[in-house]
């Protein structure tokens, strides 16, 4: 019977509990299930940039630690470049994916990913800003700018009929961040939409900002990406005006009974509010779990329950699909932001694997750190 796990954890500037987080939702899945005398090991791999260390500690975690089933925080580059460890040593992997990259090379039959389906978000918010044969206008930061997101945007929002009329990129660097330049193309365009994507400290200069020009800088519907709308980070914001449209793969509103036993374990367990990372940890231990019992790596066309709906791992991409959830960013009782679900889109087989394998066709660029992690 399995009792070891190993982990290989993130760091991140912006949300330093991620990792502690996905321990804890992974720890209190098991324990709720019954699952009390595994043993779990952790190692830290920094933003996860240097697959090299990657692999040296997961090999560490499964060769000298005796890891009997790895979980890892990864973009599905940084993830495939374990893939080969997997196979070698037959033990099965559970990456923690929030679905900001496609997938390059071909699935591992050890290798498995619990995807927050940030791109599948991305294509359908743009659809959302392009419907309509609108004109629309990209605002990116410099940090989302080097994942998947804005390109997924541009597909949707071309498939709606629309198309882009200006592109605005925000700096990095806090004294120096300005949307003037955003506010000029809102005067010299013709944009009906935005489509925004933004994350992390940098989604929070983008509010600001929003909220300090006023009325100025919102006249037009936003369609964020979905960890623009991340509860934890919009708690921090005042809400700027306006109207802003976003599709998540969970948020904290959800109803449903998976839901209400995950964030009163969260909340018991660990006195915290339950959150995305927590969630990814908590979805680790089911298919932990489901490994532990049947003793086998195969886990395609697995399925389960869990506080974001029944979740499928496809069995030819090895990578998780569920529900998605659109809805509005609004302002709460104290001026802040929140989000509110009002819709939600069931799992589609058939999309996903549409977007899986809607690949670019030329050379592209990006981050080589996990997405969050900076």
């Amino acid at each position: 019977m399995l009792n070891r796990i190993g982990l290989l954890l993130p760091r991140s500037t912006d949300y330093p509990s991620m990792g502690y987080d996905i321990l804890d939702g992974l720890q209190c899945n098991l324990k709720l299930a019954g699952n009390e005398t595994i043993r779990f090991f952790t190692e830290n791999i920094g933003f996860g940039e240097d697959n090299a260390l990657n692999y040296a500690k997961a090999e560490k975690l499964l060769l000298q630690d005796n890891a009997e089933i790895l979980i890892a925080y990864c973009n599905s580059s940084n993830a495939e470049s374990l893939y080969p460890l997997a196979g070698a040593l037959n033990k099965p992997f559970i990456i923690l994916d929030a679905g900001m990259q496609l997938p390059q090379a071909e699935p591992s039959a050890y290798c498995y990913h619990i995807s927050l389906q940030g791109v599948h978000a991305c294509h359908i918010a743009g659809y959302m800003a392009g419907t309509g044969n609108r004109k629309v206008l990209m605002a990116t930061s410099f940090y989302d700018g080097g994942y998947r997101g804005p390109w997924s945007y541009d597909r949707g929002l071309s498939e709606a009929g629309g198309s882009v009329c200006g592109n605005y990129v925000s700096g990095y660097k806090l004294a120096e961040f300005t949307i003037d330049p955003y506010i000029g193309l809102l005067h010299q365009s013709a944009a009906a939409s935005v489509a925004a994507c933004f994350s992390s400290y940098l989604a929070e200069l983008f509010f600001k900002a929003l909220h300090e020009k006023n009325s100025e800088a919102t006249p037009l519907p936003f369609y964020c990406s979905p960890f623009m709308a991340e509860e934890q980070m919009l708690a921090k914001c005042d809400f700027p005006g306006g109207d802003f449209h976003a599709v998540v793969p969970w948020a904290f509103s959800v109803k449903n009974k998976e839901q209400e036993k995950f964030v009163d374990c969260i909340q018991t367990e660990k006195n915290k509010k339950a959150n995305i990372f927590h969630l990814l940890g908590w979805e680790a231990g089911i298919i932990a779990a489901e490994a532990i019992q049947h003793e086998s790596p195969s886990l395609e066309g697995f399925s389960y329950d869990s506080p974001r709906g029944n979740v499928v791992i496809h069995p030819a991409t090895h990578y998780t699909y569920a529900p998605l959830y659109k809805g509005r960013i609004i302002g709460d009782k104290n001026g802040k932001c929140m989000f509110n679900v009002q819709e939600t889109i069931p799992s589609d087989a058939a999309m996903h694997t549409v977007i899986m394998n809607d690949k670019q066709g030329a050379m592209v660029s990006g981050w080589r750190n996990n997405y969050l992690c900076i």
